[in-house]
């Protein structure tokens, strides 16, 4: 998938790296970058800057979060889980 398919609050897992496998919410796009939140070892206020290349998107987005991203509200790492734990079935 393409840098411009991946949006705020989308679904993607890692693909390299020693998080393979590991779900994430893209909190943030930079270029050819990905920032990623998980709400336990990646926090939003520290999120993992990841190549798009190695990210694989899923069609799920976290509408919630992706809104609350939008307009600038603070997201918490409670919101990125609930949310990974309701869209991610791996």
């Amino acid at each position: 998938m393409s840098a411009h398919h991946i949006s705020i609050g989308q679904l993607v897992t890692s693909l390299a790296g020693r998080d393979t496998g590991q779900p994430y919410l893209v909190i943030g796009l930079t270029g050819k970058y990905v920032l990623l939140a998980d709400g336990r070892e990646r926090r939003v206020t520290n999120p993992k800057k990841k190549n798009i290349r190695h990210v694989k998107a899923y069609q799920a987005i976290a509408l919630a979060v992706a809104e609350k991203l939008h307009s600038g509200s603070k997201t918490s790492d409670e919101d990125i889980r609930q949310a990974i734990a309701n869209l991610y079935t791996g």
